[in-house]
Protein backbone atom coordinates (compact mmCIF):
# COMPACT_ATOMS: atom_id res chain seq x y z
CA UNK A 1 0.00 0.00 0.00
CA UNK A 2 1.33 3.45 -0.76
CA UNK A 3 2.05 5.20 2.03
CA UNK A 4 1.05 9.28 2.96
CA UNK A 5 4.43 10.47 2.59
CA UNK A 6 6.07 8.89 -0.61
CA UNK A 7 4.78 8.17 -3.83
CA UNK A 8 5.53 4.66 -6.06
CA UNK A 9 9.05 4.68 -8.34
CA UNK A 10 6.66 2.83 -10.64
CA UNK A 11 4.94 6.10 -11.64
CA UNK A 12 8.48 7.29 -12.78
CA UNK A 13 7.74 6.67 -16.36
CA UNK A 14 11.45 8.21 -18.49
CA UNK A 15 9.96 10.10 -21.72
CA UNK A 16 11.62 7.86 -24.69
CA UNK A 17 11.32 4.44 -22.73
CA UNK A 18 10.97 2.04 -25.16
CA UNK A 19 7.31 0.53 -25.60
CA UNK A 20 8.10 -3.01 -23.61
CA UNK A 21 9.34 -1.14 -21.08
CA UNK A 22 6.42 1.10 -20.93
CA UNK A 23 3.91 -1.41 -20.70
CA UNK A 24 5.79 -3.22 -18.29
CA UNK A 25 5.33 -0.03 -16.19
CA UNK A 26 1.79 0.41 -16.83
CA UNK A 27 0.81 -2.57 -16.00
CA UNK A 28 2.60 -2.70 -12.42
CA UNK A 29 1.15 0.57 -11.47
CA UNK A 30 -2.68 -0.13 -12.80
CA UNK A 31 -2.98 -3.31 -11.02
CA UNK A 32 -1.44 -1.63 -8.01
CA UNK A 33 -3.82 1.16 -8.15
CA UNK A 34 -6.67 -1.52 -8.95
CA UNK A 35 -5.46 -3.55 -5.48
CA UNK A 36 -5.51 0.13 -3.53
CA UNK A 37 -8.88 0.67 -5.16
CA UNK A 38 -10.35 -2.62 -4.05
CA UNK A 39 -9.34 -2.13 -0.64
CA UNK A 40 -10.00 1.30 0.49
CA UNK A 41 -12.62 4.44 -0.19
CA UNK A 42 -12.05 6.89 -3.07
CA UNK A 43 -10.34 9.70 -1.98
CA UNK A 44 -11.32 11.01 -5.61
CA UNK A 45 -14.23 11.57 -5.80
CA UNK A 46 -17.41 11.41 -3.67
CA UNK A 47 -20.86 10.57 -4.46
CA UNK A 48 -21.63 13.94 -2.36
CA UNK A 49 -19.94 15.70 -4.70
CA UNK A 50 -21.83 14.99 -7.67
CA UNK A 51 -24.60 14.24 -6.37
CA UNK A 52 -27.12 15.17 -9.60
CA UNK A 53 -30.31 15.94 -7.73
CA UNK A 54 -28.82 18.80 -5.45
CA UNK A 55 -27.31 20.45 -8.38
CA UNK A 56 -29.79 20.51 -10.45
CA UNK A 57 -31.63 22.39 -7.61
CA UNK A 58 -29.09 24.41 -6.92
CA UNK A 59 -29.10 28.08 -7.33
CA UNK A 60 -25.59 28.44 -9.73
CA UNK A 61 -27.80 25.90 -11.71
CA UNK A 62 -31.46 27.16 -11.52
CA UNK A 63 -29.97 31.52 -11.72
CA UNK A 64 -28.50 31.35 -15.13
CA UNK A 65 -30.83 29.01 -16.44
CA UNK A 66 -33.74 31.27 -15.72
CA UNK A 67 -32.16 34.36 -16.89
CA UNK A 68 -31.40 32.46 -19.92
CA UNK A 69 -34.94 31.50 -20.50
CA UNK A 70 -36.31 35.14 -19.70
CA UNK A 71 -33.73 36.52 -22.48
CA UNK A 72 -34.95 33.97 -24.91
CA UNK A 73 -38.74 34.53 -24.67
CA UNK A 74 -37.57 38.52 -24.92
CA UNK A 75 -35.80 38.24 -28.02
CA UNK A 76 -37.86 35.47 -29.60
CA UNK A 77 -40.42 38.53 -29.01
CA UNK A 78 -37.99 41.29 -30.31
CA UNK A 79 -37.18 38.79 -33.65
CA UNK A 80 -41.15 38.73 -34.07
CA UNK A 81 -41.20 35.13 -34.09
CA UNK A 82 -44.81 34.16 -35.23
CA UNK A 83 -45.57 30.79 -32.97
CA UNK A 84 -48.01 29.51 -35.59
CA UNK A 85 -46.16 30.02 -38.64
CA UNK A 86 -43.21 28.48 -36.47
CA UNK A 87 -44.82 25.49 -35.56
CA UNK A 88 -46.60 24.83 -39.08
CA UNK A 89 -43.31 24.83 -40.30
CA UNK A 90 -42.51 21.86 -37.89
CA UNK A 91 -45.55 20.20 -38.65
CA UNK A 92 -45.14 20.36 -42.07
CA UNK A 93 -41.32 19.18 -41.89
CA UNK A 94 -40.58 15.65 -43.88
CA UNK A 95 -40.50 13.12 -40.98
CA UNK A 96 -38.30 10.54 -42.90
CA UNK A 97 -35.12 13.11 -43.19
CA UNK A 98 -35.84 13.91 -38.97
CA UNK A 99 -35.96 10.61 -38.18
CA UNK A 100 -32.41 9.90 -40.38
CA UNK A 101 -31.38 12.86 -38.27
CA UNK A 102 -32.22 11.34 -34.57
CA UNK A 103 -30.96 7.85 -35.65
CA UNK A 104 -27.54 9.19 -36.70
CA UNK A 105 -27.37 11.33 -34.12
CA UNK A 106 -27.82 7.86 -31.66
CA UNK A 107 -25.35 6.52 -33.97
CA UNK A 108 -22.90 8.28 -32.45
CA UNK A 109 -22.99 7.45 -28.65
CA UNK A 110 -21.49 3.80 -30.25
CA UNK A 111 -18.61 5.81 -31.67
CA UNK A 112 -18.39 7.47 -28.09
CA UNK A 113 -18.34 4.44 -26.28
CA UNK A 114 -15.97 2.65 -28.43
CA UNK A 115 -13.50 5.41 -28.43
CA UNK A 116 -13.53 5.88 -24.95
CA UNK A 117 -13.28 2.10 -24.46
CA UNK A 118 -9.49 2.29 -26.26
CA UNK A 119 -8.54 5.28 -24.53
CA UNK A 120 -9.21 3.01 -21.32
CA UNK A 121 -7.16 0.25 -22.53
CA UNK A 122 -4.51 2.63 -23.88
CA UNK A 123 -3.86 3.61 -20.42
CA UNK A 124 -3.97 -0.12 -19.30
CA UNK A 125 -7.52 -0.81 -18.11
CA UNK A 126 -7.08 -4.07 -19.54
CA UNK A 127 -7.57 -7.62 -18.61
CA UNK A 128 -4.10 -8.51 -18.37
CA UNK A 129 -3.82 -5.81 -15.67
CA UNK A 130 -6.10 -7.30 -13.82
CA UNK A 131 -9.06 -4.99 -14.92
CA UNK A 132 -12.31 -6.22 -16.33
CA UNK A 133 -13.57 -3.23 -18.38
CA UNK A 134 -17.56 -2.97 -18.75
CA UNK A 135 -19.55 -4.57 -21.62
CA UNK A 136 -20.12 -2.43 -24.55
CA UNK A 137 -23.72 -1.75 -23.52
CA UNK A 138 -22.52 -0.45 -20.27
CA UNK A 139 -20.16 2.04 -21.88
CA UNK A 140 -22.63 3.60 -24.01
CA UNK A 141 -25.05 3.53 -20.74
CA UNK A 142 -22.12 5.52 -18.75
CA UNK A 143 -21.33 7.64 -21.77
CA UNK A 144 -24.97 8.62 -22.19
CA UNK A 145 -25.90 9.44 -18.30
CA UNK A 146 -22.69 11.76 -18.91
CA UNK A 147 -24.46 14.04 -21.62
CA UNK A 148 -27.70 13.14 -19.25
CA UNK A 149 -25.83 14.96 -16.53
CA UNK A 150 -23.82 17.89 -19.14
CA UNK A 151 -27.55 18.95 -20.12
CA UNK A 152 -29.36 19.19 -16.82
CA UNK A 153 -26.06 20.96 -14.80
CA UNK A 154 -23.29 23.72 -16.31
CA UNK A 155 -19.98 23.89 -15.51
CA UNK A 156 -19.46 20.31 -17.89
CA UNK A 157 -19.73 17.90 -15.01
CA UNK A 158 -20.87 14.78 -17.00
CA UNK A 159 -17.05 14.51 -17.91
CA UNK A 160 -15.89 14.09 -14.52
CA UNK A 161 -19.56 11.97 -13.68
CA UNK A 162 -18.46 9.76 -16.14
CA UNK A 163 -14.82 8.64 -14.97
CA UNK A 164 -17.20 8.52 -11.39
CA UNK A 165 -19.50 5.69 -12.63
CA UNK A 166 -16.85 4.03 -14.47
CA UNK A 167 -14.82 3.80 -10.64
CA UNK A 168 -18.69 2.20 -9.15
CA UNK A 169 -18.51 -0.61 -11.69
CA UNK A 170 -14.84 -1.48 -11.79
CA UNK A 171 -13.01 0.07 -8.80
CA UNK A 172 -10.75 2.34 -10.64
CA UNK A 173 -8.82 5.54 -10.10
CA UNK A 174 -11.49 8.19 -11.21
CA UNK A 175 -8.59 10.78 -12.04
CA UNK A 176 -7.07 8.07 -14.20
CA UNK A 177 -10.19 7.70 -16.05
CA UNK A 178 -10.88 11.75 -16.36
CA UNK A 179 -7.27 11.63 -17.90
CA UNK A 180 -8.95 9.69 -20.61
CA UNK A 181 -12.01 12.11 -21.05
CA UNK A 182 -9.52 14.95 -21.24
CA UNK A 183 -7.94 13.49 -23.94
CA UNK A 184 -10.84 12.65 -25.57
CA UNK A 185 -11.59 15.88 -25.81
CA UNK A 186 -8.65 17.32 -27.16
CA UNK A 187 -9.11 14.70 -29.50
CA UNK A 188 -12.40 16.18 -30.44
CA UNK A 189 -11.01 20.04 -30.73
CA UNK A 190 -8.27 19.04 -33.27
CA UNK A 191 -10.71 17.17 -35.04
CA UNK A 192 -13.49 19.18 -35.59
CA UNK A 193 -10.96 22.07 -36.20
CA UNK A 194 -9.71 20.19 -39.20
CA UNK A 195 -13.51 19.57 -40.46
CA UNK A 196 -14.78 23.05 -39.39
CA UNK A 197 -12.22 24.64 -41.33
CA UNK A 198 -12.85 23.35 -45.22
CA UNK A 199 -16.62 23.27 -44.25
CA UNK A 200 -16.34 27.42 -43.72
CA UNK A 201 -13.89 28.06 -46.78
CA UNK A 202 -16.44 25.72 -49.37
CA UNK A 203 -19.35 27.28 -47.68
CA UNK A 204 -18.65 30.89 -47.02
CA UNK A 205 -16.10 31.07 -49.81
CA UNK A 206 -14.67 34.61 -49.87
CA UNK A 207 -18.12 36.13 -47.34
CA UNK A 208 -16.40 35.78 -44.01
CA UNK A 209 -18.17 37.61 -41.43
CA UNK A 210 -15.22 39.05 -38.75
CA UNK A 211 -17.39 37.29 -35.69
CA UNK A 212 -16.23 33.57 -37.64
CA UNK A 213 -13.25 34.83 -38.16
CA UNK A 214 -12.50 35.82 -35.05
CA UNK A 215 -13.82 32.37 -33.48
CA UNK A 216 -11.52 30.72 -35.88
CA UNK A 217 -8.58 32.43 -34.52
CA UNK A 218 -10.33 30.96 -30.61
CA UNK A 219 -10.03 28.00 -32.07
CA UNK A 220 -6.52 28.06 -33.54
CA UNK A 221 -5.59 29.48 -30.35
CA UNK A 222 -7.48 26.88 -27.85
CA UNK A 223 -6.18 23.59 -30.01
CA UNK A 224 -2.23 25.29 -30.16
CA UNK A 225 -2.56 25.28 -26.18
CA UNK A 226 -4.07 22.20 -25.60
CA UNK A 227 -0.97 20.74 -27.44
CA UNK A 228 1.61 22.40 -25.72
CA UNK A 229 0.24 22.18 -22.52
CA UNK A 230 0.42 18.21 -23.16
CA UNK A 231 3.65 18.44 -24.25
CA UNK A 232 4.57 20.61 -20.87
CA UNK A 233 2.92 18.09 -19.22
CA UNK A 234 5.00 15.11 -21.02
CA UNK A 235 8.52 16.91 -20.87
CA UNK A 236 7.97 18.27 -16.91
CA UNK A 237 6.20 15.55 -15.19
CA UNK A 238 8.40 14.87 -12.13
CA UNK A 239 9.65 18.80 -11.76
CA UNK A 240 5.63 19.43 -11.47
CA UNK A 241 5.20 16.22 -9.12
CA UNK A 242 7.74 17.94 -6.53
CA UNK A 243 5.39 20.94 -6.25
CA UNK A 244 2.20 19.01 -5.74
CA UNK A 245 1.64 18.22 -2.07
CA UNK A 246 2.36 14.62 -1.37
CA UNK A 247 -1.24 14.07 -0.41
CA UNK A 248 -2.37 14.76 -4.14
CA UNK A 249 0.77 13.32 -5.75
CA UNK A 250 -0.97 10.18 -6.40
CA UNK A 251 -4.07 12.03 -8.05
CA UNK A 252 -1.52 13.86 -10.28
CA UNK A 253 -0.11 11.25 -11.42
CA UNK A 254 -3.09 9.09 -12.65
CA UNK A 255 -4.28 12.40 -13.91
CA UNK A 256 -1.06 13.01 -15.87
CA UNK A 257 -0.84 8.88 -17.49
CA UNK A 258 -4.79 8.86 -18.16
CA UNK A 259 -3.76 12.04 -20.18
CA UNK A 260 -0.61 11.00 -22.07
CA UNK A 261 -1.50 7.25 -21.63
CA UNK A 262 -4.64 7.73 -24.07
CA UNK A 263 -2.27 8.75 -27.11
CA UNK A 264 -1.69 5.73 -28.73
CA UNK A 265 -3.28 3.85 -31.84
CA UNK A 266 -4.30 7.37 -33.02
CA UNK A 267 -5.53 5.86 -36.57
CA UNK A 268 -8.00 4.38 -34.84
CA UNK A 269 -9.06 7.00 -32.11
CA UNK A 270 -8.75 9.72 -35.05
CA UNK A 271 -11.07 7.50 -37.64
CA UNK A 272 -13.81 6.70 -34.49
CA UNK A 273 -13.57 10.60 -34.16
CA UNK A 274 -14.15 11.60 -37.43
CA UNK A 275 -17.17 9.09 -37.17
CA UNK A 276 -18.61 10.89 -34.42
CA UNK A 277 -18.49 14.38 -35.81
CA UNK A 278 -19.71 12.83 -38.95
CA UNK A 279 -22.70 12.04 -36.95
CA UNK A 280 -22.66 15.63 -35.11
CA UNK A 281 -23.03 17.41 -38.86
CA UNK A 282 -24.87 15.04 -40.80
CA UNK A 283 -27.81 15.30 -38.01
CA UNK A 284 -27.91 19.05 -39.04
CA UNK A 285 -27.81 18.86 -42.79
CA UNK A 286 -30.81 15.73 -42.48
CA UNK A 287 -32.67 18.73 -40.47
CA UNK A 288 -31.97 21.29 -43.24
CA UNK A 289 -33.44 18.68 -46.18
CA UNK A 290 -36.27 17.98 -43.67
CA UNK A 291 -37.60 21.86 -43.92
CA UNK A 292 -35.76 22.67 -47.34
CA UNK A 293 -34.01 25.33 -45.59
CA UNK A 294 -31.14 25.38 -47.87
CA UNK A 295 -30.95 26.21 -51.45
CA UNK A 296 -27.89 24.80 -53.53
CA UNK A 297 -25.60 22.19 -54.40
CA UNK A 298 -25.59 18.74 -52.56
CA UNK A 299 -21.67 19.96 -51.99
CA UNK A 300 -22.40 23.33 -51.03
CA UNK A 301 -25.79 22.02 -48.25
CA UNK A 302 -23.41 19.33 -47.10
CA UNK A 303 -20.32 22.01 -46.27
CA UNK A 304 -23.27 24.75 -44.56
CA UNK A 305 -24.48 21.62 -42.28
CA UNK A 306 -21.14 20.93 -41.65
CA UNK A 307 -20.48 24.37 -40.56
CA UNK A 308 -23.61 24.87 -38.65
CA UNK A 309 -23.46 21.72 -36.66
CA UNK A 310 -20.01 21.94 -35.44
CA UNK A 311 -20.43 24.96 -35.00
CA UNK A 312 -23.28 23.99 -32.31
CA UNK A 313 -21.27 21.97 -30.49
CA UNK A 314 -18.32 24.18 -30.42
CA UNK A 315 -20.97 26.50 -28.66
CA UNK A 316 -22.08 23.85 -25.94
CA UNK A 317 -18.29 23.47 -25.11
CA UNK A 318 -18.72 26.69 -23.12
CA UNK A 319 -19.54 26.06 -19.22
CA UNK A 320 -22.08 28.80 -19.08
CA UNK A 321 -25.70 26.66 -18.76
CA UNK A 322 -26.81 23.24 -19.25
CA UNK A 323 -26.71 22.04 -22.66
CA UNK A 324 -25.60 25.00 -23.67
CA UNK A 325 -29.14 26.44 -23.45
CA UNK A 326 -29.54 30.36 -24.77
CA UNK A 327 -25.32 30.04 -26.61
CA UNK A 328 -26.66 27.41 -29.13
CA UNK A 329 -29.87 28.91 -29.64
CA UNK A 330 -28.36 32.05 -30.57
CA UNK A 331 -25.78 30.84 -32.49
CA UNK A 332 -27.40 28.45 -34.37
CA UNK A 333 -30.14 31.65 -35.38
CA UNK A 334 -26.56 33.57 -36.62
CA UNK A 335 -25.36 31.02 -38.73
CA UNK A 336 -28.58 29.67 -40.25
CA UNK A 337 -28.83 33.06 -41.10
CA UNK A 338 -25.64 33.28 -43.31
CA UNK A 339 -27.47 30.59 -45.91
CA UNK A 340 -31.15 30.92 -45.83
CA UNK A 341 -32.20 32.56 -48.87
CA UNK A 342 -35.88 32.38 -48.59
CA UNK A 343 -38.71 34.78 -47.74
CA UNK A 344 -39.35 33.41 -44.05
CA UNK A 345 -36.08 33.80 -42.16
CA UNK A 346 -37.56 33.99 -38.95
CA UNK A 347 -39.84 31.57 -38.55
CA UNK A 348 -37.96 29.08 -40.73
CA UNK A 349 -34.88 29.01 -38.29
CA UNK A 350 -36.82 28.44 -35.24
CA UNK A 351 -38.23 25.96 -36.47
CA UNK A 352 -34.91 24.59 -37.62
CA UNK A 353 -33.67 25.04 -34.27
CA UNK A 354 -36.65 23.25 -32.84
CA UNK A 355 -36.38 20.23 -34.53
CA UNK A 356 -32.41 20.25 -33.36
CA UNK A 357 -32.88 20.74 -29.75
CA UNK A 358 -35.88 18.05 -29.85
CA UNK A 359 -33.26 15.95 -30.76
CA UNK A 360 -29.98 17.32 -28.71
CA UNK A 361 -31.68 18.40 -25.72
CA UNK A 362 -35.22 16.98 -25.12
CA UNK A 363 -34.47 13.62 -26.46
CA UNK A 364 -31.53 13.47 -23.87
CA UNK A 365 -33.41 14.96 -21.02
CA UNK A 366 -36.36 12.61 -21.24
CA UNK A 367 -34.20 9.44 -22.79
CA UNK A 368 -31.70 10.22 -20.41
CA UNK A 369 -33.81 11.00 -17.05
CA UNK A 370 -35.12 7.12 -17.65
CA UNK A 371 -31.59 5.56 -18.42
CA UNK A 372 -30.68 7.21 -15.46
CA UNK A 373 -33.33 5.80 -13.21
CA UNK A 374 -32.76 2.17 -14.31
CA UNK A 375 -29.18 2.35 -13.91
CA UNK A 376 -28.97 3.50 -10.68
CA UNK A 377 -32.43 1.22 -9.77
CA UNK A 378 -30.60 -1.41 -10.95
CA UNK A 379 -27.34 -0.45 -8.97
CA UNK A 380 -29.25 0.38 -5.48
CA UNK A 381 -31.01 -3.42 -5.90
CA UNK A 382 -27.37 -4.91 -5.96
CA UNK A 383 -26.59 -3.79 -2.59
CA UNK A 384 -26.39 -5.88 0.03
CA UNK A 385 -29.21 -5.56 2.66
Amino acid sequence: MWGRDEYRPSHQVVVGVDEQQYEKSVKNTTQSDHKDAENQPSTDVTREQLALGKRLLHWRTLVPLVVVMIALIFFAQKANINPQKTWAAVKHANLAFFLAAFIIYYLSFGLRALRWRLLLENVGFKAENGIHLPGFKKIVEIVYISFFANVIVPAKLGDLYRAYLLRQEINVSTTRSFGTVLAERLLDLIVLLMLFIPAILISLHQHMPSQIRLGMQILLVAVVIGVAGLFVLRVTREQIAKRVPVRFREQYYHFQEGTLGSFRRLPLLAGLTVGVWACEALRFFFIALSLNLMSGSLIHILAAAIFIGLGEALLTVIPATGGGVGLVEGGMAAMIALFYQGTDLINQTAAAIVLDRVITLFSILVIGFIVFLVAFGKKTSRKPA
